[in-house]
């Protein structure tokens, strides 16, 4: 079976990690943790946003450490964008982001990858066609269900009830989808975390 050597999220586990006071959570595991350059100015845009200025806290006290951000050529387009209109959206650039960090990392053959991501847009085609194999993509709760199964927290539940008055019930829902030679994965990815912990 192929192990688990990275985790890269989307924007919306960590505002929801964030509101939670657990942020750390994401490193328990002891892997590479990749947060895209898109998605780190999504979620920091607005520091007066839920989970921005925890976000930017933990990513100053562990950049270089245990997380990087990882540079995408999908950022340095919008930059472009963003300096003639800030008003430019950001919808769905911190996904393509994501996957283009993936595509990257993956190449090589590196065994396996998580990918975090709290959207229904998930199953949309467009954006799974652009995942390389061997990719996990979960929800928060679904991640977090995996660390409480490996004993490296207490309870993914306590962790959810303390995001869902900002967040709302829907961190609650579970998902997990599997790229092409991740599928065997999907019931045991957790067993990654114990050899590592």
């Amino acid at each position: 079976m192929k192990k688990i050597v990275l985790i890269v999220t989307d924007a919306s586990p960590l505002i929801t990690l964030a509101v939670a006071g657990e942020l750390d959570v994401l490193l328990l595991p002891r892997l590479r943790v990749i947060v895209p350059d898109m998605v780190q100015f999504e979620v920091v845009r607005h520091a007066d946003k839920p989970g921005a200025r925890e976000t930017m806290s933990w990513i100053k006290e562990h950049e270089g450490k245990d997380l990087v951000i990882g540079k995408t050529q999908e950022y340095e387009d919008f930059k472009i964008l963003y300096k003639h209109n800030p008003n430019t959206r950001t919808r769905n650039r911190g996904e393509q982001a994501a996957a283009e960090i993936l595509v990257a990392e993956l190449k090589n053959d590196l065994e396996a990858a998580i990918l975090l991501f709290e959207d229904s847009d998930i199953k949309k085609a467009n954006f799974l066609v652009r995942l390389p194999d061997n990719v996990l993509v979960m929800s928060t709760s679904t991640y977090l269900d995996g660390l409480q199964r490996a004993e490296l927290i207490a309870s993914a539940d306590n962790i959810l009830k303390r995001a869902i008055e900002v967040r709302g019930r829907e961190v609650n829902n579970r998902t997990i989808q599997a790229m092409t030679g991740a599928e065997e994965m999907v019931d045991t990815w957790e067993t990654s975390f114990k050899s590592q912990g």
